[in-house]
């Protein structure tokens, strides 16, 4: 069983969307908290510019999610659909 999901192209593109949405949660749920503490105001305007709230890590994180999950749900969907052997 688990050697024909890792027989087929699809299969593959499979485990690698679940590894890549595994690989994503640990590098979010790993990254540095946001650190706050200091703001600039500009002198003549109502503007106030706050630094960036999100650590890289975490973007890289959500972005590994969704494109791990995307991949995992098209390999699963030509996976479901194919004829049994």
């Amino acid at each position: 069983m688990i050697r024909r999901l890792f027989a087929t192209p699809t299969g593959i593109a499979f485990w690698a969307g679940l590894v890549a949405v595994v690989a994503g949660l640990v590098v979010a749920a790993t990254a540095p908290p946001a650190a706050f503490g200091w703001f600039a105001y500009a002198p003549l305007s109502d503007y106030a510019f706050v630094a960036g709230t999100n650590s890289w890590q975490r973007v890289v994180g959500q972005l590994l999610v969704v494109v791990g999950a995307v991949v995992a749900a098209f390999a699963a969907g030509r996976l479901s659909v194919r004829r049994p052997r």
